[in-house]
């Protein structure tokens, strides 16, 4: 048993890739992800104006400031025990914000974890920004 566990190869780490695409996805400059707002969190960004145009637009605009926000907060390392920095929260415009990046098997199906986080051409990551009370 001890001569078999010491020649069985030891798993790769791949973390530092997980965190770069994680960062990549979060960033929104990588090809294979995806970033949703919860409705409720939506509908705060967009106002109570009357004219869909100008919603469109504060939405828009709250989007890419809260897109920002999370992209240039330092990670709190509570919120990342794993250091694939796929959680965090900040605080915008008063309210706590969660982000999360889950990384799915790029079968086009959003069913199924992927077996290779790591790889950005066989996984897909869902950058999900919503309330704190949205849990």
């Amino acid at each position: 048993m001890t001569q078999l566990a010491q020649s069985a190869p030891l798993a790769a780490d791949h973390t530092p890739e997980i965190a770069r695409l994680n960062d990549a996805a979060r960033a929104g400059s990588l090809p294979t992800s995806r970033t949703v707002f919860t409705r409720a969190l939506a509908d705060i960004l967009a106002g109570d104006a009357e004219d869909p145009g100008a919603r469109q637009a504060s939405l828009m605009l709250g989007q890419a400031a809260l897109r920002r926000l999370i992209n240039e907060t330092p990670m709190d390392p509570g919120n990342d025990p794993h250091g694939e920095r796929d959680f965090g929260a900040v605080e915008f415009q008063g309210r706590k914000i969660f982000w999360k990046v889950d990384v799915y098997a790029n079968d086009g199906t959003f069913s199924w974890g992927a077996e290779m986080p790591w790889d950005a051409q066989q996984s897909v990551r869902v950058v999900t920004i919503m309330l704190a009370s949205d849990r």
